[in-house]
């Protein structure tokens, strides 16, 4: 498989997971194994947040689709979105750190943030001195 086919099969995973927080609120998390109370998820700066976040999440789905139409003209913009996930994932360690060990799915999207950019940067350079 190619980069491109990969990114191209994973951009509709982040799209549906956006759609989900987009439609779901604060009780996406839950869905993450997130204990929130009743106030919690009807909290309106909660959900509203977690909308958010959701449509910008989305956006990965969409880059890593676009990218794949050309990885070398979009090689960039590519290796910014997955710094930025990486750094995502960083950020996930400053939670652990101030608030403790979330549920293990959530333990999951930590690992998979922390090695899946970095191999993706190197099927990328892989890929470009390929072409």
């Amino acid at each position: 498989m190619s980069l491109a086919s990969f990114l191209k099969l994973i951009a509709p995973v982040f799209a549906l997971v956006g759609a989900l927080h987009l439609a779901l609120g604060a009780g996406a998390d839950v869905l993450l194994g997130a204990k929130l109370p009743p106030e919690a998820l009807s909290d309106a700066t909660l959900n509203s947040q977690n909308r958010f976040y959701g449509i910008a999440f989305t956006l990965y789905g969409l880059l890593f689709y676009l990218c794949a139409t050309d990885l070398r003209k979009y090689a960039t913009v590519l290796r910014c979105v997955l710094w930025v996930f990486f750094a995502a994932g960083l950020a996930r360690l400053v939670s652990i750190a101030t608030h403790g060990v979330p549920p293990p799915l959530v333990l999951a999207l930590l690992a998979s943030e922390l090695v899946v950019p970095p191999l993706l940067l190197l099927w990328l350079s892989k890929a470009l001195r390929a072409a």
